[in-house]
């Protein structure tokens, strides 16, 4: 996985095709992201640009207002590139933050600056100008598409503890291997087995760094259902959908948690968010008793779908094992929900122009029936 943009080296040539009457202003109402001490050559990044820093680098200005994903993997003397770490953060006008690499953590530290400090920068700001590089506003559309429905409140709730977010998953031994089984391996299976306790220590994720994504239910249909009941329930997530959003303040938070969950598997290289991401957009496209009642959630969930697949290779959904495209399979269940339904003919336009859209742009085809509900033919002859 890696974000959408190539890289380049940090400078200040991101807005000269700005007024200069903008770009003075833009200096000094936005933001200032100081990176101190990050080596050079390192991979650094916000939000849909990639840079790769450079002697003089020490920073970003004029950063807009809002929510931002900042990243970066250092490089060894030896040009190894280390995993990718982030973190999200809300900038407000004129705000500086400060960041300090440390060489024994690998990581970019925060700097706690006093009042006086922060405004002693303030006024010598200019004399840092050449140090620091530009947002690069030519992407800073794109990033909203990608993210306009992410709450400062759900950025706290969902982020690590730690506040970092790393593409690697930290782990730590719960358990070692205790004394060697005597028990006789009867099969290479059960030898396996036997080599793994007796090698490897049961591990577990360092508490603190993971992402605290939103449980999907485990009950996928009311207590004391039928029969019939159940199997409603099994190919119709809009119960799941109802308990799952009582987890939220508000409805559109789920959408928000989509869209978290993208970044981080887009820009920060989460597995586990591209996991979430999947089970998110399976539960919104597998609605089908509940298609009137959350139209206006559906269809904002479309149009943000139809951002985030922009940023994706069109081969990223196919499982090599099956060639089966996921998302082809999940919208092929939502398109045929929605056109056996009663629901309002402006919605159905709606999913109409927009299975047309993504028909056109990645044809993808939603007509063909998926080989696992093609009929058997049985030889009756013996």
């Amino acid at each position: 996985m890696a974000s959408s943009s190539s890289k380049k080296h940090c400078g200040n040539n991101n807005y000269l095709e700005m007024s200069p009457e903008r770009a003075r202003k833009l200096f000094h109402s936005g933001g200032v992201l100081l990176i101190l001490n990050l080596p050079v050559g390192s991979v650094f990044g916000i939000d849909m640009k990639v840079y790769q820093v450079g002697e003089k680098f020490k920073g970003l200005k004029m950063i807009p207002p809002g929510l931002h994903f900042i990243y970066y993997s250092a490089v060894s003397k030896e040009g190894c590139t280390a995993p990718r770490t982030g973190f999200f953060h809300f900038f407000s006008p004129q705000e500086i933050v400060i960041k300090k690499w440390d060489n024994s953590s690998e990581n970019l530290n925060c700097v706690d600056a006093s009042e006086e400090e922060i405004q002693r920068i303030k006024d010598n700001l200019q004399d840092l100008d050449r140090y620091l590089g530009a947002y690069p506003y030519q992407t800073l559309k794109q990033w909203n598409y990608l993210t306009c429905n992410i709450s400062e409140s759900l950025v706290k709730k969902l982020q690590p503890l730690s506040g970092v977010v790393s593409s690697v998953t930290q782990l730590v031994p719960l358990s070692y291997p205790s004394q060697e089984s005597t028990e006789p391996d009867s099969t290479t299976e059960r030898r396996f087995q036997t080599l793994e306790d007796k090698y490897l220590p049961d591990m577990k994720k360092v508490p603190g760094t993971e992402i605290r994504f939103t449980d999907i239910p485990q009950n996928k249909y009311p207590e004391g259902s039928s029969a019939a009941e159940i199997t409603m329930h099994s190919m119709d997530s809009t119960y799941v959908l109802e308990q799952l959003l009582k987890s939220f303040e508000k409805d559109d938070d789920i959408l928000g948690e989509l869209q978290m969950a993208h970044i981080c598997f887009l820009i920060a290289h989460v597995y586990e968010a591209f996991e979430q991401w999947k089970k998110l957009v399976h539960i919104l496209c597998s609605v089908d008793s509940g298609l009137q009642k959350h139209s206006k959630l559906l269809k904002t969930f479309l149009t943000l779908l139809h951002y985030q697949l922009k940023e994706i290779p069109t081969d990223f959904f196919v499982d090599i094992t099956s060639e089966n495209n996921f998302l082809v399979n999940t919208l092929r269940i939502f398109f045929e929900n929605v056109k056996s339904s009663d629901i309002e003919e402006e919605f159905k336009m709606f999913v109409n122009r927009f299975r047309k859209s993504v028909t056109s742009i990645y044809k993808w085809d939603f007509e063909g029936v998926p080989d696992e509900e093609q009929p058997v033919l049985v030889d009756l002859e013996t």
